[in-house]
């Protein structure tokens, strides 16, 4: 399986232009793509301006609210990789609030997940415990049941029982493009068992179901969460980019 050029693939269609990043390019490149105006699958809010930043090359996605202001950005950046420099060129320019993540791709299993298991119907009530705890703001959990139900027929759902207790799972997150073909995964642990390696045995059982299942597993996380980074690592992952998002609130 080649996971670099699927996951490539795959944030291409992020980018606004198919398999852009599997081709030659130029060291920075804006594309004004009509993908910058739309909501993905999966998200609250639209991005106004995708950047995608690799060690040799830059790409800029922006759409119609980012596009007055395209230039000034150009001229800011121009053939700076420095990623201190381009944060604080696009804040500049937008004076909104930027999000910065990284952007993994699998290279190999290199961890165990003995302590894991998939979960099954008879979970449920555990799951959904477990659920209500790491999401003590969500009052309406009438659409969980549907949610485990999907997870559990794909494999997706794979978690590590404390004493009979639900303490660390993982999730599937809705992928944006590519749903047959790709699958991002999410993992909680409850914070009084973290650090005890449960999280990479979760982890780990779920992405080895992905490639089992024929699909390819995909990592993401914010540049501030050293934990999640370090667990996409300890499970065969490794950092392909960084990526800048931007929404423009005002217009």
């Amino acid at each position: 399986m080649d996971f670099k050029a699927i996951t490539l693939d795959y944030y291409s269609h992020w980018i606004g232009d198919k398999k852009i990043l599997l081709k030659e390019s130029p060291k920075i490149l804006f594309l004004q793509s009509d993908e910058r105006n739309n909501i993905q699958n999966g998200y609250s809010k639209r991005f106004d301006l995708y950047v995608w930043i690799e060690t040799d090359r830059i790409f800029v996605s922006y759409g119609e609210k980012a596009a007055p202001k395209i230039a000034l950005l150009q001229n800011k950046i121009k053939n700076n990789f420095s990623l201190d420099t381009i944060k604080k060129s696009i804040l500049k320019v937008y004076e909104n609030t930027l999000s910065h993540n990284i952007k993994f791709v699998y290279a190999g299993n290199c961890s165990s997940c003995e302590m894991a298991r998939a979960l099954v119907k008879t979970d449920y009530e555990a799951y959904l415990s477990f659920f209500k705890a790491v999401n003590p703001y969500c009052r309406n959990t009438d659409w969980v049941k549907d949610y485990f139900d999907e997870m559990i027929a794909m494999q997706l759902c794979c978690g590590v029982f404390d004493n009979g207790k639900l303490v660390s799972c993982t999730d599937a997150p809705m992928m944006a493009y590519m749903e047959r073909e790709v699958q991002e995964i999410g993992i909680h642990t409850l914070e009084k068992f973290r650090n005890k390696g449960y999280a990479m045995h979760a982890a780990t059982l779920c992405t080895e179901n992905i490639i089992r299942s024929g699909k390819y597993p995909q990592w993401s996380c914010a540049a501030n969460n050293i934990a999640s980074a370090r667990l996409a690592e300890k499970i065969g992952f490794i950092k392909l980019s960084d990526a800048f998002t931007l929404t423009i609130e005002n217009f």
